[in-house]
């Protein structure tokens, strides 16, 4: 992805620090500052790095509605929902979310919105089992720049920015408005980490206004660090860390926010519904609250002796005072509250299990 240099040097004036080229800020200064601000506030995250796929044709909804968990085929223009995208084993190959558009010459489309740098994986993915379909689909990616508003206060200030009460929403539906002086924006209610949420979708050339129309109102602006908190307390599966190639959907423990039990038949659903039926997975996504240290992404998890999983994410959570991280659990360990050891550069902590979402 290509970078928004106006939005870039927008950002460090306001004291954004960099990492990465071509990524988001790890922060502006505080990260305590931008957490808190999720909680009790409101705060903004430039997210524009998400991959964004435009799909067109008239065959586009049966086709998805094929190749993706969820049922989206019936999906009103303003709808949305989460799924996944499989093998036919039901390996993950993407966590999306899709949406029902229309676009600007009236036509309708389906938005595929889904991880940083997976755009061409999703393109490839659709490509391999396009066979006769009408169907077109162009990567958006760099098209587009996307923020994420979170916090109590959230649907307040967007409120203020499009000067109207906004509308109620079900998760992951979406309205299009002007927004203050940067023109018509995409506000999706995106409430991912259980706390309130808006995202606005916008394009590339309009960024820098949204941000200025952002900051104007007094907005803490946050970067992936503090960000990275929130969505580990709420048990939120990301690409690389909990989500790899090998990873079986139904150990993520997300059927009821991306599986439809009732669709008829689509990439993956045979193993899905044989793991659904059996009640059961070899292993499954807990939360372990950590007796010492953060540890790192692939920490192997002992219980009396022997390995029984791995750790994928470890933050600090200033909310519950407490070092946590996610990881993966064998079966045979999934009774909440069972006490492990975690290993980490040759030391071991006890950790003990929990479910998730950590916060509420």
């Amino acid at each position: 992805m290509e970078q928004n240099k106006g939005l870039v040097d927008l950002m460090l004036s306001q004291g954004a620090i960099y990492g990465a080229e071509n990524y988001p800020p790890l922060s502006f200064g505080d990260i305590q500052k931008e957490y808190a601000a999720a909680r009790s506030d409101v705060v903004a995250f430039d997210i524009s790095n998400r991959s964004k796929i435009e799909m067109t044709g008239p065959d586009v909804p049966a086709f998805l509605n094929n190749i993706c968990t969820n049922q989206v085929a019936d999906l009103p223009l303003g709808g949305g929902c989460e799924a996944f995208l499989t093998t036919a084993k039901a390996k993950a190959v993407a966590h999306i979310r899709v949406y029902h558009i229309q676009l600007a010459d009236g036509r309708h489309a389906y938005w595929v919105d889904g991880a940083p740098d997976q755009n061409r994986k999703i393109e490839q993915h659709l490509d391999h089992y396009l066979i006769s379909e009408q169907v077109a689909f162009a990567d958006r990616t760099s098209d587009y720049a996307q923020f994420l508003v979170m916090g109590p206060k959230s649907k307040e200030l967007i409120s203020k920015l499009i000067q109207e009460e906004v509308p109620e929403l079900g998760i992951h539906q979406f309205f299009v408005r002007s927004l203050d002086t940067a023109g018509s924006c995409q506000i999706r209610f995106e409430p991912d980490f259980n706390v309130p949420a808006y995202e606005i979708v916008c394009l590339k050339s309009r960024s820098v206004q949204v941000w200025k129309a952002l900051i104007s109102h007094h907005v803490i602006p946050g970067g992936t660090e503090a960000l990275d908190i929130l969505r580990v307390e709420a048990g939120y599966p990301e690409a690389g860390k909990e989500i790899e190639d090998t990873t079986f959907i139904p150990e993520l423990n997300r059927a009821v926010q991306a599986i439809c039990s009732t669709k008829g038949c689509y990439l993956g659903q045979e193993p899905i519904v044989m793991a659904r039926d059996r009640g059961q997975v070899n292993r499954i996504l807990f939360g372990l609250l950590l007796e010492k240290n953060i540890v790192k992404h692939g920490s192997l998890v002992f219980r009396d002796g022997n390995e029984v999983g791995r750790v994928t994410s470890s933050v600090y959570s200033p909310s519950l005072k407490q070092n946590i991280a996610l990881g993966y659990l064998r079966r045979g360990n999934h009774e909440l509250g069972t006490s492990f050891e975690v290993e980490c550069e040759g030391t071991k902590q006890t950790a003990v299990s929990c479910s998730l979402p950590f916060m509420p």
